[in-house]
């Protein structure tokens, strides 16, 4: 009997009935912000953050410059514009800030986190539209790497919390006038990167979730507040092979804070959808542009639903992913070209219009991109296929 070649077969099947269709191009969504405005800053910078600092109802913006080892601080004009830079020294390569009542005056300050010398400095509000810096010097341990500030023992002050590299979360708790107390260590299952506070499990108290990467365990790992300044370890939950920064959004409207995560060098993000039992469950990596930095999750479309927006770092542009309420996101994501290298963002209202913008900090051009926010509502099509990236 003669045999044909299985490859033969396939090729005269495909001539006899034709090549399946190519899939259908999707609809290329159109960009909902416009650069606007940018601002000059100190050499590279990176972190960045926005406040009503002198409480005229009207945010400002602050940059840590990791290169120049200081800090940007520009009084926003409520129009989408901010007044010239005034620059604070800081210690060597800051790559950290966060703003809060540290001294309780009703004036938010900054502390500000040094990674080359491992150092926290706080800044305390004039309330003249500047900042001083206290004496005390805080020493977190070796090699801080994020910062974020809370109240965790529930006396009203604002506490710090670090990650370190080597599988530690520091405790640092705030007496209430600008200073703070020693730190507390705390263990973690695997190299602490991004930071963020919430209240997951609605109890009244601060827990933490810390975003785990390196070569041991990776995901995301929470610490539930007791209350009074201590900690309980969850499990780790799968959260991105190599997670880089973790931010807060309800991807589902329950009422209840899930997580979504940024793997930079695999170009992906993982959403952790809170399960309301103090676990979380991991829904498949999507993409938003190459190399994700940093990510910000707001309602941009003012559909009801959050939406996320990240900054791709070699790629030069700021990719928004909208929300379809069940915790996974457009595709593909509706990209903006800023200035090279974009890395912190900051989302708020710069421009009096009732509309989120976005600011960028962009490191290899020394500069703050504002992008505007366009007055157009909820512009996403029917609900589409995510991008297929294979989980781990």
């Amino acid at each position: 009997m003669k045999r044909y070649n299985p490859i033969i077969l396939i090729l005269l099947v495909f001539v006899l009935i034709g090549c399946p269709p190519p899939p259908k191009a999707q609809k290329k969504m159109p960009r909902i912000f416009a650069l606007s405005n940018t601002l000059e800053t100190g050499l590279e910078p990176s972190f960045l953050i926005t406040d009503d600092f002198n409480r005229d109802d009207v945010l400002d913006l602050v940059v840590v410059n990791s290169g120049g080892h200081s800090f940007s601080f520009y009084k926003g004009k409520g129009d989408g514009t901010f007044n010239d830079q005034l620059v604070y020294n800081t210690g060597r390569d800051p790559i950290c800030l966060v703003a809060e009542d540290f001294n309780n005056d009703g004036y938010k300050d900054i502390a500000e986190l040094n990674y080359a010398d491992q150092t926290i400095q706080i800044f305390l509000n004039t309330r003249l539209g500047s900042f001083q810096k206290t004496n005390q010097l805080i020493k977190p341990g070796k090699i801080p790497i994020n910062l974020i500030s809370g109240d965790f023992n529930n006396d009203g002050n604002p506490d710090l919390a670090v990650t370190m590299r080597y599988f530690q979360v520091v405790i640092i708790l705030g007496k209430g006038n600008g200073f703070y107390k020693e730190p507390v260590v705390i263990n973690v299952n695997g190299q602490p990167t991004g930071i963020v506070i919430g209240d997951y499990n609605k109890d009244n108290n601060v827990d933490i979730a810390v975003g785990l990467a390196g070569s041991g365990n990776t995901g995301v790992q929470v610490l539930w507040g007791k209350g009074d300044g201590k900690f309980e370890n969850s499990k780790v939950f799968k959260g991105g092979k190599q997670p880089l920064t973790v931010v807060n959004i309800d991807v589902n409207n329950d009422g209840y804070m899930d997580l979504v995560t940024s793997s930079n060098s695999l170009h992906a993000l993982t959403t952790l959808v809170n399960n309301k039992d103090k676990t979380f469950t991991s829904l498949r990596d999507f993409a938003s542009g190459n190399f994700p930095k940093f990510v910000v999750a707001a309602d941009f479309t003012g559909d009801g639903l959050e939406d996320i927006a990240v900054s791709n770092s070699t790629d030069d542009q700021i990719s928004v992913s909208l929300g379809k309420g069940d915790g996974t996101f457009t595709y593909p994501p509706i990209y903006h070209r800023v200035d090279e290298h974009p890395q912190g963002m900051a989302i708020g209202d710069f421009n009096g219009d009732g509309l989120i913008d976005i600011a960028t900090a962009c490191r290899d051009k020394n500069m703050i991109d504002i992008l505007t926010k366009k007055n157009m509502i909820n512009p996403k099509p029917n609900p589409i296929a995510e991008q297929p990236i294979k989980t781990g």
